[in-house]
């Protein structure tokens, strides 16, 4: 008879987008769970803002300091960089900052090392490190998609930073996975349903926040990579449960930890 594991069993639904999704199922399998992909997003480039794209990618030697608030962003700012045949050599001049560890390893693909990154992986706690570690009269540039709170950008012009907003990508609702989501609901088929940003949240109850669902979404438990997802998911009455960490593999930590609580509380 084989191991055991802690998520044996467990049921798992993960609503980000398709292209993120391999990584997370199969962390959720090694724990012995079953990893259920219900994308109800969709990234791709943001086409319809290539010409200021490529007109900021021919000014990048006006910017001091270069910051991606996603892995994605990166993904797709190297994409532009390489569609219009910009060298990574013309990032090297600016210092790199990175609002999490996931977002400065995609970063190395650029040849950049991320010298600024928050303890917290959050906008405001990286505005506040990048007003520690810069001077004022820094300009600095922010790679970005259409979804992102503007509060980074707020922040960072409040504090008297000359600071450019650029969208590279763009999140749009994937609403093909509606019927299939309620069906695993009514049938009361998932143990977590876990949140990686406020758009899923926002994704997931325009669909779902139904009256006859509710006494099955009560059922559930909700994983939240962060406060701020976590803040979106309470403005819909429910509560979610966060990692120490905002990261991936801390929110499969998370639901193994909580597996072994309640089997302890048995």
């Amino acid at each position: 008879m084989g191991e055991i594991r802690p998520l044996q069993g467990k049921r798992v639904l993960i609503t980000r987008a398709k292209s993120q999704v391999e990584e997370f199922i199969q962390k959720i399998e090694e724990e012995g769970g079953v990893g259920i992909s219900a994308p109800l997003l969709e990234i791709r480039p943001k086409k319809s803002n290539e010409s200021i794209i490529q007109q900021t990618l021919t000014r990048l030697h006006e910017f001091d300091c270069i910051v991606f608030t996603s892995a994605n962003g990166v993904i797709y700012f190297k994409e532009f960089l390489d569609r219009f045949g910009i060298p990574y050599e013309a990032l090297q001049h600016m210092i790199a900052a990175s609002v999490g560890r996931k977002t400065s390893k995609q970063m190395e693909k650029l040849n950049l090392n991320v010298s600024v990154i928050p303890e917290e992986f959050v906008a405001e706690k990286l505005a506040e490190s990048i007003g520690e570690n810069l001077s004022k009269s820094s300009k600095i540039l922010v790679i970005r998609g259409n979804l992102s709170r503007p509060v980074l950008i707020t922040e960072l012009k409040k504090q008297g930073f000359n600071t450019e907003d650029l969208i590279v990508y763009e999140t749009i609702h994937n609403k093909r996975e509606a019927a299939k989501l309620i069906s695993y609901l009514k049938e009361d088929q998932l143990d977590y349903i876990t949140f990686t940003s406020s758009s899923t949240v926002d994704s997931f109850m325009k669909v779902l926040h139904k009256s006859e669902l509710m006494e099955h979404l009560s059922k559930v438990t909700f994983i939240c990579i962060g406060p701020i997802t976590n803040k979106t998911l309470k403005e819909y009455g429910f509560i979610g449960v966060m990692p120490v960490s905002y990261t991936i593999d801390d929110m499969v930590k998370l639901m193994v930890e909580l597996e072994q609580n309640r089997e302890d509380n048995q």
